[in-house]
């Protein structure tokens, strides 16, 4: 079977013959039109092809724009293998009791929903190495970071800023918390318990926190432009260097500045895939958010419709190829890995390691399963 090329090309032949040396700026067009041609129908046949490839799910879903849209195929799978800490239960119980007490929940709907969206499942799959004794620091951190991301989709960005500015000092300890203001103490008494308990690695925690927190009330987040930018934006967005302190905090795991300098490759790597997995599977939920909060603290950042539209692709195929996209991640980890303990590395770095893939894998398993995604 002949290309689309040759065949263009053939035919169009018998339409330049009659233009002359004499008319360049003719030919010229002419030229440009039978590019934009043979692009165009490669393109057809490309799409034919990979149709053909997939089969008639493919006929159906790929002409859907809708966002709800199912994903067309089931995920390709992971070689990481999730496991969650055995203290779970317990903390997931001790946690969101705390929470349920003294959080102002607006009504019931809402601290239904706070129960169902498994915050302390989620961190107890991040950490499933985690020390006994740090567990629940671990999964409280993790919980009224949450529930903050939470409040600041109401707010303009500004206001969110305001918001997360007045919370860095309480977090250092370096000033009181207005004990009327449940965010002022619970943070403020969560981050006093963790200094007592490992001083040098709570302390380690802070800025990574913070620059999550000022990530979230970025105006870059209004401007993100193409998949690359957007990576580069959510490392910080989606708090990957807050889970790795986090992860080195509950494990106990003191590395020094020029290990941690060593290891940022692979900490970058894990935050790509946290991203866009995390993406996939909120795109629906912040999709609705997008159009019921603020213009501004709910503004639809996400990887799968940047994506879809760089590649003009629709939403499930778009989420199948960044699928993929994480499943290279997992390779590249692997290599990274390996490369790393064959050339001679401590026991530290090691399951320092080690803890970036649980990060990513408990990040799936949670995603795929919680309420806080699947009920929209």
């Amino acid at each position: 079977m002949p290309s689309a090329t040759t065949t263009l090309t053939n035919s169009h032949a018998v339409h330049t013959n009659g233009f002359s040396k004499s008319t360049p700026e003719v030919f010229g067009q002419l030229k440009k039109d039978v590019i934009d041609e043979i692009k165009s129908r490669l393109r057809i046949q490309i799409q034919d092809e990979v149709r053909a490839s997939l089969g008639s799910q493919y006929q159906d879903a790929i002409h859907s724009n809708s966002p709800t849209a199912p994903a067309l195929n089931d995920p390709p799978p992971s070689i990481f293998t999730a496991q969650c800490h055995p203290l779970v239960e317990e903390a997931t119980r001790d946690v969101d009791g705390y929470y349920l007490r003294h959080w102002p929940f607006p009504d019931e709907k809402a601290r239904k929903k706070f129960v169902a969206a498994g915050f302390s499942r989620v961190t107890s799959l991040y950490f499933p190495k985690a020390l006994n004794d740090r567990i629940h620091h671990a999964c409280s951190l993790l919980t009224i970071l949450f529930l903050i991301d939470d409040q600041l989709e109401d707010m303009s960005l500004a206001d969110g800023k305001a918001y997360n500015d007045s919370l860095m000092p309480l977090c250092r300890g370096d000033v009181l918390p207005d004990r009327s203001v449940p965010v002022q103490w619970m943070m403020y008494d969560l981050w006093e318990d963790m200094r007592k308990c490992d001083k040098a690695l709570a302390i380690s925690v802070e800025e990574p926190v913070f620059e999550f927190m000022r990530a979230q009330t970025a105006k870059e987040r209004l401007q993100v432009r193409g998949l690359g930018n957007y990576l580069e934006y959510r490392q910080a967005d989606v708090g990957q260097g807050l889970l790795a302190a986090l992860g080195r905090y509950s494990m106990g795991l003191h590395l020094t500045e020029a290990e941690l300098e060593s290891l940022k490759p692979v900490d970058r790597n894990t935050g790509r895939h946290i991203a866009i997995i995390n993406d996939i599977y909120s795109y629906e939920k912040e999709l609705v958010s997008s159009k019921t909060g603020h213009i501004e603290g709910s503004f639809l950042c996400s990887a799968v419709p940047i994506f879809a539209d760089e590649t003009n692709v629709s939403i499930p195929a778009a989420k199948n190829v960044l699928y993929c996209l994480a499943r290279e991640w997992e390779v590249v980890h692997r290599m990274m890995v390996e490369e790393r303990e064959a050339a001679g590395c401590s026991e530290t770095i090691s399951r320092y390691m080690e803890g970036l893939e649980y990060h990513m894998s408990g990040n799936e398993r949670w995603s795929q399963s919680t309420l806080r995604y699947s009920q929209v």
